[in-house]
């Protein structure tokens, strides 16, 4: 199966993020992203550091839009596959602060 995949464009950024399986007929992954938390922009804004871009769109993952990112160290954030910890609420990634609870067979 081939899966969309989208990258963040900030320099130095290896956030990433996967279309997920079983995507319902008809759906935009433009929309699936942006519900994710990506940003989509024109690159024709410059953002600060980066130059204007015509025609060309900027993807920005939740922790670079939040200011909490670069996405430094890979790991299993679903959002960004940034690396995440372990907590009482779930495993919780230290970039974009995506929480996934435990299932219940898993935490005892």
């Amino acid at each position: 199966m081939i899966r969309n995949a989208v990258i963040c464009d900030r320099e130095s950024c290896l956030a990433l993020y996967l279309e997920p399986e079983g995507l319902p007929e008809g759906a935009r992954f433009e929309d699936v992203i942006v519900e994710a938390g990506w940003a989509l922009r024109p690159a024709a804004v410059a953002l600060p550091g980066y130059p204007a871009v015509p025609d060309v769109l900027a993807h920005l993952c939740p922790a670079c839009e939040a200011g909490r990112g670069p996405v430094l160290e890979r790991g299993k954030c679903p959002t960004c596959a940034g690396s995440t910890v372990v907590q009482d609420a779930g495993s919780t990634c230290h970039y974009c602060r995506r929480v996934v609870p435990h299932l219940a067979d898993e935490w005892c």
